[in-house]
């Protein structure tokens, strides 16, 4: 959280500036600064002088301006040294403030949570007018959520409601209901995610004008989302069609697998079979299908068709499928170089991938504390199954971004043994001196899942990132890029 709220911060330091002027300025030299932070390295040079020339200044905001470039510009430990350096420099700054409400997200105790967080309210009390709130609200939101855990529903609608910041009004009450429905409270999550609901709707639709509009409005569809299953978990069965039908137009009228699976659900429970049974073939020849739709789906053809046939209805539905993936596939295609790299399996043994040149590549980056991406494994499994007996593709599992594991060599290996995946895993480690897994960032990763498929002259034709929650998707959309890759 501590990392979260610095990129929040040096990002509000700017509206947070006295005048129109000095806001002008401010703007002014970010954009410069932006501009060299992309340029060569001698512009990238001039900007660490510039940087370096910044912590002379006695405004807090100017060294957090300086870390947050060193930050960017990959060194890390230059950035960690400035943090620490400006939280004995101002001592009732915002680093030293971040860094002492490190100890209010630790806690596990709600009551020590809570006091903790008043001890650190007290000794850094939020200025009046000043727009870096959101620290606050995080901090409270916080104490909500561990009051939430442990079933205290009125002292966590009482944090619920201290959140200051518009834009992060509708995250925190849904947060605080999404615990309550984890804990069976459905009746009371319901006025939060309403209120949640209309917050977003006002975002993306009266109030699209104003400061983080763009991403209040985002929790729009999920918000609908948990307010049906709170219908549904309440026997509120006719209330939860209508609000799934506003999810199905927050999607733009073509519902998503998901939504159309929560649907048939609500339907079945109201012996609407028929149609259950149309959305959810509609699912399964998407390759959307989950084992939990693949039921339901069992259960509404068994009422329309009978007890005989399920397996081939599913594998007729899917009988386009590899060739409607790679249509749209052939329209994606890339053609970059891959970022060499040597990196050590799970045994010990290097694997250089310019030595696997004249193969096609699957390379997947992936961490133990990834859900989806250890919920794609299932489907890489299947995808790297159908290519076990074809010596010209390779399947690379790179584990990398760990947190928080004292090996993570033992931990990813732990894994894959304890499920029992065929993969070759190899370690992207944390380089000591920087911080960065060098791998990951050589291919200019965001987010993991992230995969990417090389041709044996070592170029990238694609590159996905995410996980659909479909396997014979999944396994469709591998398979058609490895065989366009080799074309």
């Amino acid at each position: 959280m501590k990392k979260i709220l610095f990129v929040l911060i040096s990002g509000c330091l700017v509206l947070a500036t006295g005048s129109a002027i000095a806001q002008q300025k401010q703007d002014t030299l970010r954009k410069q600064y932006d501009a060299l932070l992309k340029g060569n390295e001698q512009q990238q040079n001039l900007l660490v002088n510039k940087m370096y020339a910044l912590l002379k200044s006695k405004a807090e905001k100017d060294w957090i301006t300086a870390a947050t470039y060193f930050f960017q510009l990959k060194k890390n430990s230059v950035s960690d040294s400035i943090q620490k350096a400006a939280a004995i420099q101002f001592p009732k700054g915002v680093v030293a403030r971040n860094n002492a409400v490190q100890v209010v997200y630790d806690e596990k105790d709600p009551v020590k949570k809570e006091q903790l967080y008043k001890e650190w309210l007290k000794k850094f009390p939020p200025v009046k007018g000043d727009k870096d709130v959101i620290a606050y609200d995080y901090a409270a939101n916080a104490v909500g959520m561990a009051y939430a855990e442990a079933d205290n529903v009125p002292k966590a609608l009482e944090y619920a409601e201290k959140i200051q910041s518009p834009f992060w009004k509708g995250q925190g009450w849904s947060g605080t209901a999404s615990m309550f429905m984890k804990k069976g409270h459905y009746a009371e999550a319901q006025p939060l995610i309403l209120k949640a609901i209309d917050d977003a709707w006002a975002f993306k639709t009266t109030r699209k004008d104003e400061e983080g509009a763009k991403f209040a409005a985002t929790g729009y569809p999920g918000y609908l989302r948990m307010y049906v299953k709170s219908l549904y978990e309440t026997q509120q069965y006719d209330s939860a069609l209508v609000y799934i039908q506003r999810v199905v137009e927050a999607e733009g009228g073509k519902p998503s697998p998901a939504t159309l699976e929560t649907l048939a659900k609500i339907q079945l429970t109201k012996g609407d079979y028929q149609n259950a049974f149309t959305g959810l073939s509609e699912v399964a020849a998407k390759g959307m299908l989950t084992p939990s739709s693949k039921t339901m789906l069992s259960e509404a053809y068994t009422k329309i068709r009978g007890t005989q046939g399920f397996e081939q209805y599913i594998d007729s539905l899917k009988g386009g499928l590899d060739a409607a993936v790679r249509k749209e596939l052939a329209g994606q295609m890339i053609n970059e170089k891959a970022a060499d790299f040597t990196l050590t399996d799970l045994e010990g043994k290097k694997v250089t991938l310019s030595e696997l040149k004249g193969k096609t590549v699957v390379l997947d980056f992936w961490a133990t504390w990834c859900g989806p991406c250890k919920a794609s494994f299932p489907a890489m499994a299947k995808a790297q199954g159908l290519y076990k007996n074809d010596p010209d593709v390779v399947f690379l599992f790179v584990h990398t971004w760990e947190r928080g594991e004292p090996n993570p060599t033992a931990a990813a290996g732990k894994f894959v043994h304890d499920n029992k995946y065929p993969f070759t895993v190899l370690m992207d480690l944390k380089d000591p001196a920087t911080g960065i897994n060098k791998v990951v960032d050589s291919y200019g990763v965001k987010g993991i899942p992230t995969k990417f498929v090389i041709d044996k002259n070592g170029n990238i034709r694609f590159r996905f990132t995410g996980f659909s929650g479909g396997d014979d998707a999944a396994v469709a959309e591998v398979k058609g890029m490895v065989e366009l890759s080799r074309q």
